[in-house]
């Protein structure tokens, strides 16, 4: 029952006239928020259009990510419950006719929460799974992983830090009136504090390829966007022995011009297993996250975002995260 509302809301637009449109909308810029997924890598999807020389992309998004699930499996045991606070400053600039640069700083911190009821009474509400929090604490933080009885890691509080930086470029394949393709490459530093599980510890780079149908829609009509690409995941991860090294990522949506100003989106992210080598669901399988929200456009090129995101694959990823995004590009 849990991707009901996307089958619902897919069917609904999929009858949906498609032609093109008059503004410019972007996928959700929304990842995987999970305590020891969400410093890794794992690009958002930026669209498939590059910016033109001497143009400029501000886009700051705001994400309250609500963990609360726990697991032992064989030898390892798992236990996630507190919030998670990450907020994304994307800039992208047109250097080139062929290229964009762009860079992302996150600033992260874990905390107790405020969310703890409202995700309960959700649950409750739609009946959809939560088992955890049944018997997890109200407003609290604390993580930890453990493997035969030893504490890997314990985290019980934490501070406002900046995350670790990512750098990005990317050049067209394809530009038509339809259809949009552009190629990306980015690498991602360890400027954060893998201990406070604000940055992963790693170098990571990779490639993605990122599309978009329709990049345009008028009133009453529809964009679909997609992205797949390859991550390399650095040494120096806190659970270094179990980390996988090469991951596969990618994501799809659909964008629905409702009156030029309001725009309902939906939106798949996955991305194949970070730590393979472990046997609990929460870090070993892959994930998946459903997302939907809307845009508003206050003048031409100046967008408000409000998503809300789902797992999908159920504890592979928090079990919801609520972002708030504006938008501008000048």
């Amino acid at each position: 029952m849990r991707g009901l509302p996307i089958i619902l809301f897919l069917g609904l637009i999929t009858f949906t006239n498609y032609t093109i449109g008059q503004e410019l909308v972007k996928p959700f810029q929304t990842h995987n928020q999970s305590p020891l997924a969400h410093f890794f890598g794992i690009p958002t999807n930026p669209g498939g259009s590059i910016l033109k020389k001497n143009t400029f992309y501000f886009g700051n998004y705001f994400n309250i990510a609500n963990n609360a699930t726990s697991a032992q499996v064989n030898e390892e045991a798992i236990y996630f419950d507190g919030e998670m606070y990450r907020n994304e400053l994307f800039l992208s600039y047109g250097l080139f006719s062929m290229l964009e640069v762009g860079i992302t700083l996150p600033v992260v911190k874990h905390s107790s929460g405020v969310m703890d009821s409202f995700i309960s009474n959700w649950h409750e509400a739609f009946n959809l799974p939560g088992k955890s929090r049944s018997f997890m604490p109200s407003y609290s933080l604390n993580y930890f992983f453990m493997e035969e009885k030893e504490i890997v890691f314990e985290m019980n509080e934490s501070k406002l830090s900046i995350g670790d930086i990512s750098i990005s470029l990317g050049t067209p394949v394809h530009k038509g009136v339809k259809h949009e393709i552009a190629f990306r490459v980015f690498v991602k530093l360890p400027t954060g504090n893998k201990e406070n599980l604000i940055g992963s510890g790693t170098s990571d780079f990779g490639l993605q390829v990122t599309g978009m149908l329709n990049p345009l829609p008028k009133r009453k009509q529809v964009a679909l966007f997609y992205s797949g690409g390859y991550l390399r995941i650095g040494n120096g991860a806190l659970l270094a022995g179990k980390v996988t090294r090469n991951v596969g990522f990618g994501s799809f949506g659909l964008a629905y011009n409702i009156n030029n100003k309001w725009y309902l989106k939906s939106q798949l992210d996955f991305h194949s297993g970070l730590y393979k080598k472990s046997y609990t669901k929460q870090l070993g399988k892959s994930s998946a996250q459903l997302v939907m929200g809307l845009d508003y456009f206050v003048v031409k090129n100046l967008g408000l975002s409000v998503s809300f995101v789902e797992d999908i694959i159920v504890n592979t990823s928090p079990d919801f995260v609520l972002q708030l995004g504006v938008s501008h590009n000048f």
